[in-house]
């Protein structure tokens, strides 16, 4: 029949078709991977294993020992087998390439740690930095604070023998600054309350306390007992410190004229042992003084000629206006001046007073509203027949000065800190001094645990090193050089620890590199010798405390240099500080500066410097504390901003994690506010703290039950 049907049969007998049929027979009895292979070796099918990679197994190389393994992930490959595929292909030479891939070269996305965990490189998902003039180079003018060599000497300006023979011969000063050529014959000549503004390193101190002094050895017959005739106030216990120290070398040429001092932090009854002793001028912080005059009878006020606010500004920002206005309102009333102006015909007639400050603001004007009638303004344009000039509202920084300003991400922080004090400190023929501004004492302590990791501290009795304990503040710095010494210095340590840090600071050998890490307790009227750097590591809390800070290099006409750290979202605070340099700033890029301070191969030694951190605070409990204390103040500092800067330095812009890198953390502490966890809730109790609470509090009940009394 042809109904389009065909039979098809198959004649061939080859191996496919019996192996087909014996795969269809069931194997039986052995292992299950016996079994199997019997199955595919009836179907013709040979499994062949997978050719291994031709590099060296990780137990054969040392660089795998540590590297810990585990499950592969989307870009999460421990660092062995990353490198072992990379070995496996030509690789160009390192140092050609770019940070980033430098970077994940030696880390690729992160170095695996302890736990199982990743650790982030420095140098892959930072933000982006706005590209500047780094080559532009600043044209430094001639020092705009220097001593005036070819203008009035000391006794042309009206001072005595003896005091220009102390000065010239014993403190090494030929010649007055402008600011001091301005005020002297003011005080010495007239009975005028005096309005001193002058940039700091100007010589303000010599300008009120010289004529003030030679007013009092005029007077023959007065000595220690006769009272108190000038009191000098000042908002720091170090400035205060400061200023007696320049009149104890005065009182060197003239031992009648006794000086004193009362600050915060000392022992109320030495200070009065003093006072009871005699003092003919007072050095003073306004808190210690009126708490003097209200417990010490034998302190007397009556005769006081000259009143001296110092850092006018600092004084209304620590709240002191309330305590100034009750000192000056006890002077008045218990004054004799009328009374004793015979006694002492070359004193005023009526009270003097100063009111110094590097920057004039509204709270600097409503001091001076409190404290000066009929004020003249005296500023270093000022000549000494010149009458009352309007306020100038700023002052700018030394022309000498050399201002660097540096945009860095903040993961890259702490590493480009690094970098500028190697830098600073490679010179092994001559020494240097730096000072290194951080936010907070936290900050500070961290820091300076850093740099002085391994350090000795030095035994001034023995004059041998030995190890440091919780309390050194001054530790020798083996990690940056051998001839470097580390310091650190806030208002959380003592006032004796405080002074002796400063003396031994001040004292330091000439061929010595001393760092002193440091809050703004150090940014006022100090006159720390020789400071040739200065890094506002964490910017201030105020664009004026910008230029206090600034202040303590290029002092006296000598050069200096200031380093500013900015974060990628603070660029815009330049323009808050351009007023202060009207000469501009020198632009410094971070990989600049890491090259200056790691070499050729800055990325890889910057990497592995930043990890020898790492490892240190996971190894040392302590450490790991501290660098979470002091990370979780300076964000608390840093929403402390003013908040007409709250554009520049938001809190909320912050890259926390990144800014935890930068204190060697590898994750961000949880505590960042009062509350526990940081969200504002309480923080989840442990289940079986949760059973045991519960069960003292069903025990508690029951023996209540049975308590009636």
């Amino acid at each position: 029949m042809d109904d389009n049907f065909f039979l098809n049969i198959s004649t061939d007998t080859s191996t496919s078709s019996i192996n087909s049929s014996k795969s269809n027979s069931k194997v039986t009895g052995g292992k299950w991977k016996d079994r199997r292979k019997a199955q595919l070796s009836a179907r013709g099918i040979k499994k062949t294993p997978k050719a291994k990679p031709s590099v060296e197994s990780p137990s054969n190389n040392p660089e795998n020992e540590l590297q810990p393994q585990k499950t592969k992930a989307k870009h999460d490959y421990p660092v062995d087998e990353r490198d072992q595929k990379k070995r496996s292909a030509p690789i160009a030479d390192h140092e050609n390439r770019g940070p980033a891939k430098q970077a994940r070269f030696v880390e690729g996305r992160g170095v695996a740690g302890k736990n199982n965990t990743y650790v982030s490189s420095l140098f892959t998902s930072n933000a982006e930095i706005t590209k500047r003039d780094y080559d532009n180079e600043l044209e430094l003018k001639e020092a705009s604070n220097a001593p005036l060599a070819d203008s009035t000497t000391f006794d042309g300006l009206g001072l005595n023998e003896i005091l220009t023979k102390q000065l010239t011969e014993h403190m090494k000063l030929s010649n007055p600054t402008k600011i001091q050529r301005s005020v002297l014959p003011r005080v010495l000549t007239r009975e005028r309350d005096l309005f001193v503004q002058a940039q700091t390193g100007s010589g303000k101190t010599l300008a009120f306390v010289l004529p003030i002094f030679q007013k009092l050895m005029e007077c023959k017959d007065l000595n220690r007992t006769s009272g108190i005739f000038a009191l000098i106030l000042a908002p720091t216990r170090e400035l205060a410190t400061q200023i007696y120290s320049v009149m104890e070398t005065l009182n060197r040429c003239c031992h009648r004229i006794v000086p004193g001092i009362v600050i915060g932090g000392e022992k109320k009854k030495s200070e009065k042992a003093r006072l009871r002793k005699g003092v003919n001028v007072l050095v003073a912080t306004p808190g210690r003084l009126a708490d003097h005059i209200e417990n010490t009878e034998r302190l007397d006020l009556s005769n006081i000629r000259y009143v001296v606010l110092d850092e006018g500004d600092k004084l209304m920002e620590l709240g002191f206006e309330e305590t100034i206005t009750k000192i000056l309102k006890d002077i008045e009333t218990t004054s004799r001046i009328t009374a004793t102006t015979k006694l002492y015909p070359n004193l005023p007639y009526k009270r003097i007073n100063i009111l110094c400050s590097a920057t004039i603001r509204s709270n600097v004007k409503k001091l001076g509203e409190i404290s000066l009638k009929d004020a003249e303004t005296v500023n270093v344009n000022s000549v000494h027949d010149v009458e009352d000039m309007e306020l100038i509202e700023n002052i700018a920084a030394p022309d000498q000065l050399l201002q660097q300003v540096c945009v860095v991400p903040p993961k890259l922080r702490l590493v480009s800190l690094a970098s500028i004090l190697k830098d600073v400190t490679k010179d092994s023929s001559q020494g240097s001094r730096t000072i290194v501004f951080l936010s907070c004492s936290d900050s500070v302590d961290f820091h300076f645990q850093i740099f002085a990791k391994g350090g000795k501290k030095f035994n001034k009795i023995t004059n041998e090193q030995e190890d440091p304990d919780d309390n050194s503040t001054v530790i020798t710095s083996p990690l940056l050089s051998d001839t470097s010494v580390v310091y650190k210095l806030h208002g959380s340590l003592s006032q004796q620890i405080r002074t002796s840090t400063l003396s031994a600071f001040s004292k330091a050998p000439a061929d010595q590199h001393t760092i002193m890490f440091c809050t703004d307790v150090a940014s006022r009227g100090l006159d720390l010798p020789y400071i040739s750097t200065v890094i506002e590591y964490d910017p201030p809390f105020a664009t004026e405390d910008h230029l206090h800070r600034v202040g303590r290099t290029a002092r006296a006409g000598k050069s200096g240099r200031s380093v500013l750290f900015l974060l990628p979202t603070e660029e815009n605070y330049l323009d808050k500080i351009s007023q202060y340099h009207p000469n501009g700033v020198q632009h410094k890029s971070y990989e600049e500066l890491l090259k200056i301070g790691f070499g050729n191969k800055w990325d890889m030694d910057a990497t592995t410097w930043h990890l020898n951190v790492e490892r240190w605070l996971l190894e040392d409990t302590g450490a790991h504390d501290l660098a979470a204390r002091a990370f979780t103040s300076h964000i608390r500092a840093y929403a402390t901003h003013l908040s007409s800067e709250r554009d520049v330095f938001n809190v909320k812009s912050l890259h926390l994690g990144h800014l935890a890198k930068s204190f060697g953390l590898r994750e961000t502490p949880k505590k960042l506010g009062h509350n526990s966890n940081g969200d504002g809730k309480k923080k989840k109790e442990n289940p079986k703290d949760v059973m045991f609470r519960r069960a003292r509090q069903a025990a508690k009940a029951q023996s209540d039950e049975f308590n009636f009394m």
